[in-house]
């Protein structure tokens, strides 16, 4: 079984109409992203389901912000994603996102989603502006365990003093997943550092003591630097540095589409592991591009 462990369904992001700067070689400035073209993407690449998660504009208001860009333009989101896990039952894994929990009806709504089949929910504490320990997000993991649902963080974007840096949110992950030992935890993006620096051993330090917390291995380190040059040599490094640290055991494929799809056809991003990461075998290659992420989910059944 093959899983995915960061995908997501867009409409337009950044349309070339209104964001002439952006290029047309990046498919979703011009045309749809959708269930449909996912699904047909996982078929002809032998990939059987996908963690897909949804966002919109104002869940990633900063980043957008932060590029001189705003919420209009990011058209996509809750309802349109799951239009399109409707249309392809069996397949997708559905993760939302949080928004502000400081807000009753924000809490509210994490457990409309969970009642509606939402696998866990997808966190950005740094666009929430809150530490990953802080009291309103604590609160939010007490319920994920309560409905036996799972969480995806990601640290990207951190810019302090506003935010903490990336090592001090591993510091509060660390008392996080010591507080709640049973919460199943993806960090995405290798946990926003690359594996190729000597960052990687904050994310070492703390993933390798806890058996409840995974590493997705989509754009580590929120870098992409190989181009079109497949099987994407400095990929492979950075999976190679990650496997020495962590173990593959802790290791999520995953590919971020359609992010990355304009250097890296959705084949390809199987077949680099399949066919050339040879510092795998072969049952490390069957953990990494799927076992593993089963073992994430577990028995979140409902949500599919």
């Amino acid at each position: 079984m093959i899983i995915d462990s960061e995908t997501h369904v867009l409409y337009r992001a950044w349309p070339i109409e209104t964001n002439p700067s952006r290029s047309r070689v990046e498919g979703f400035t011009w045309h749809e992203h959708s269930g449909d073209l996912l699904a047909d993407e996982m078929d002809r690449s032998g990939v059987d389901h996908t963690f897909l998660i949804s966002y919109d504009g104002y869940d990633v208001e900063w980043f957008l912000r932060s590029i001189g860009t705003t919420p209009e333009d990011f058209v996509t989101g809750k309802k349109y994603t799951r239009a399109a896990i409707a249309a392809h039952p069996g397949r997708f894994w559905w993760f939302s996102a949080l928004k502000d929990p400081r807000l009753e009806a924000n809490l509210q709504g994490v457990r409309d989603d969970f009642d509606d089949g939402a696998a866990g929910l997808k966190i950005f504490p740094s666009f929430l502006v809150l530490d990953a320990d802080d009291p309103a997000l604590m609160a939010v993991y007490e319920l994920c365990l309560e409905y036996d649902r799972r969480v995806i963080l990601s640290f990207e974007d951190a810019h302090p003093p506003e935010t903490a840096s990336v090592p001090e949110f591993f510091d509060q992950l660390d008392r996080v997943l010591t507080a709640l030992p049973d919460l199943h935890v993806q960090l995405n993006h290798a946990g926003c550092v690359d594996p190729l620096t000597d960052e990687l051993a904050v994310v070492a330090a703390v993933v390798n003591k806890h058996p409840n917390v995974w590493v997705s291995t989509a754009m580590m380190g929120l870098k992409w630097d190989d181009g079109t040059e497949y099987p994407f040599p400095n990929y492979q490094r950075r999976l190679a540095r990650l496997k020495d640290a962590i173990g593959v055991d802790k290791m999520l494929w995953g590919t971020d589409w359609p992010h990355l799809a304009h250097y890296m056809h959705y084949p390809q991003a199987v077949d680099a592991v399949r066919r050339h990461s040879d510092f795998m075998n072969e049952d490390e290659k069957q953990a990494f591009l799927g076992g593993n992420a089963s073992r994430f989910i577990g028995d979140v059944e409902t949500a599919r």
